[in-house]
């Protein structure tokens, strides 16, 4: 992702649709208490979106909420208002504090397809993280596959493999508008390599533990 271009089209293009694409992911239970868990000081959110998670962060304590789009912010501005709101690349972030929680909801990391994106985007999260402090990140997770289709009333999905590295084309459909995307998908042995130390890895939003054929990757983490 070295040009935030494509990633803005995209999303311009899925907004309309965003939320309602969103409804019934069943992870707002998790992520309240995740924050509710945390020392109830600070939160950080990266990745912030239209601030669906954020509103809910922002019932157990304050929250910097950080998204690279503007024309995420401004719909989250509306729905947390509580929440302090920054535009900026989550990549480069350098805020002038550190965090009890910082969390990362539907994976934002996924469109840094790159291992060096990937890194500097961790070692940000490494920085802002109080010397208490937890990270508790939802990774994109999925065993290699030639094609999975997912269908539903909201929106169709196509995932096809790119290459190396766990890359995916990703097409979503909603009715006849579609947009596409090259995202990143995580693998144990990725989460493995973090230079944090990883408390828990669980495989979905109830916490049951991670396996191979689990639906998602959520790990909670702290500085070793």
């Amino acid at each position: 992702m070295n040009d935030i271009g494509p990633l803005r089209k995209y999303y311009r293009t899925v907004l309309p649709y965003y939320d309602q694409s969103l409804e019934e992911r069943g992870d707002l239970v998790f992520w309240e208490s995740m924050a509710r868990r945390s020392s109830g000081a600070s939160i950080l959110e990266l990745g912030c979106g239209t601030g669906r998670v954020t509103k809910i962060l922002t019932t157990a304590a304050p929250v910097i909420a950080v998204d690279v789009l503007v024309e995420m912010l401004d719909r989250a501005a509306r729905k947390a208002p509580k929440a302090k709101l920054v535009a900026a690349d989550l990549r480069t972030l350098a805020l002038r504090s550190q965090f009890d929680l910082v969390a990362l909801a539907d994976d934002p990391m996924a469109h840094l397809t790159s291992t060096d994106d990937r890194r500097r985007a961790i070692e940000v999260i490494r920085r802002h993280l109080a010397a208490d402090g937890r990270v508790v990140l939802e990774g994109l997770y999925r065993p290699r596959r030639e094609r999975t289709v997912v269908s539903g009333p909201k929106v169709e999905e196509r995932w096809e493999p790119v290459g190396p590295e766990s890359l995916w084309r990703v097409t979503y459909r909603y009715g006849q508008t579609q947009a596409t995307a090259l995202v990143r998908s995580w693998t144990r042995e990725e989460v493995d390599r973090l230079p944090l130390e990883i408390e828990a890895l669980w495989g979905d939003f109830d916490e049951r533990p991670f396996e191979e054929d689990s639906p998602r990757i959520v790990m909670a983490a702290r500085r070793p």
